[in-house]
């Protein structure tokens, strides 16, 4: 099987069932990448978050760059391919704040920002998380690999590990799982800063 990396850009969505597909968001610093699997189908999907909410446009962006509206439209392209919403396992990475300062305030804190709003997306769709990987002040680069849901992250620092198997139900631990965060960081909202 032939192996072909995608690149999901920032503010992108791709959905796939092509077994040889790596579904790929380079360089995620403040952004958030949302990998979704439906291990019945062979289907995996990712969006590449870069704000919050789509209240801030004020022209036409393309959706899947907000969070809000975003990950609602990751849930229903992943339906029209056939999946099962409750079917899906999720694995939310990124977020980090890469251009943190002494003076800086939680508020202007993006990736924060994206990260909560990215996870109240979910909960609104319903859908489980069964693997995180978010905040710090390093950017990663996550892949999804479609042939069996495995997602792994690269830094600088760590090289690329394994996060997860969203295609193993016996590997990953199943239902929702909190959001991790470095310790000490408090859990931010959404609609800090604005929204």
């Amino acid at each position: 099987m032939d192996e072909r990396a995608i690149t999901v850009n920032m503010g992108q969505l791709e959905v796939s069932k092509r077994p040889g597909d790596v579904l790929t968001a380079l360089g995620l610093g403040s952004c958030v990448a949302v990998c979704t699997y439906d291990s019945a189908l062979g289907l995996a999907g990712m969006i590449h978050v870069v704000l919050p909410s789509s209240a801030i446009s004020r022209a036409k962006e393309e959706p899947a760059k907000f969070a809000d509206v975003g990950v609602p439209r990751l849930v229903a392209e992943m339906e029209k391919q056939g999946a099962i919403s409750r079917r899906l396992r999720v694995a939310v990475l990124g977020g980090a704040n890469v251009l943190s300062c002494a003076r800086e305030t939680r508020t202007l804190d993006i990736g924060a920002r994206n990260t909560a709003a990215v996870q109240e997306a979910l909960e609104a769709q319903g859908v489980s998380v069964c693997a995180t990987q978010v905040g710090g002040k390093n950017s990663r680069t996550v892949r999804l690999w479609v042939a069996d849901g495995r997602v792994t992250v690269k830094t600088l620092r760590q090289g690329e590990v394994a996060v997860t198997v969203l295609g193993d139900d016996n590997g990953s631990e199943a239902g929702k799982r909190p959001f991790t965060r470095p310790p000490g960081q408090a859990r931010p909202t959404a609609r800090a800063g604005g929204r």
